[in-house]
């Protein structure tokens, strides 16, 4: 099984119960704005500035991220903002993770300088189009205000925008999730070798569970240290610009050395 289809069917098994979440699923991976967005995402980033996969299987991967840490949270009853200021229901805030995860990148279709406002701007119609298009029933107050905590998911995906829902913090340390080795092998074969690039090829696993300490524990598995600078850099950063290091403990396992723990 490749990658992506292990990608794909832990997605569906994680949204197995949520009918709506099912149907959102298949209607933006069939989308051909949305694929054609992501696909030029990966042009930009990977083929023409060397940077790491930006493309669908990021998408999956920060999506389904995004619905494992929501998942852990929710049964230590933390709730997103969807709820808690009665824009919907729990389906209704994996909707939301799931969409802005799947499209927080497509800013980078333009330019990776500001893509992420470039990603609002792009995403507007889609978010809109696509939320009536899997919800009819739903009002357009219902509409607006999920989107609203969409574009937020996108446009604060970098921590340069402060996050203040759960689902936008949420989506934001889902992005640092996304650090194995295989976003790192076609820039690596195809431009110039640097620390992104052998750290990301450092990182064996990162997988999430409920935590000890705290409520998520994000355990990342790497071959060499090299791969420290990716947690740091990427996970803890990405979680502590977004406010949510008090939700989540990050392990590091190295092989022949003793664990860290963030």
């Amino acid at each position: 099984m490749s990658h992506e289809n292990s990608i794909d069917k832990e997605l569906t098994q994680e949204l197995n119960k949520y009918k709506k979440c099912t149907r959102l699923l298949r209607i933006i991976e069939r989308d051909e704005e949305i694929y054609s967005l992501l696909e030029q995402a990966n042009k930009v980033m990977v083929v023409r500035m060397g940077f790491n996969d930006h493309g669908r299987v990021h998408s999956k991967i920060v999506a389904l991220s995004a619905l494992k840490i929501y998942s852990i949270l929710e049964k230590k009853k933390i709730f997103g903002n969807i709820i808690l200021e009665g824009i919907g229901d729990p389906e209704d805030v994996r909707m939301a993770l799931l969409l802005g995860a799947y499209i927080h990148d497509i800013g980078n279709s333009v330019s990776r300088d500001d893509h992420e406002i470039l990603g609002v701007i792009l995403a507007h119609s889609i978010i809109t189009r696509i939320i009536r298009m899997t919800d009819p029933a739903a009002s357009m107050e219902k509409i607006v205000r999920m989107r609203s905590i969409i574009i937020e998911e996108i446009l604060c995906h970098l921590g340069k925008y402060k996050s203040t829902s759960l689902e936008s913090k949420i989506v934001a340390t889902a992005d640092g999730t996304d650090m194995t080795k295989g976003r790192a092998r076609i820039p690596y074969k195809i431009s110039k070798p640097d620390i992104h690039k052998f750290s990301a090829l450092a990182i064996e696993d990162v997988s999430i569970y409920e935590g000890k300490k705290k409520p998520v524990r994000i355990v990342v598995e790497m071959n060499d240290t090299t791969g420290i600078f990716q947690v740091e850099e990427q996970l803890l950063q990405k979680s502590t610009d977004a406010d949510f290091r008090d939700y989540i403990e990050v392990i590091v396992k190295i092989k022949g050395r003793k664990e860290i723990e963030y």
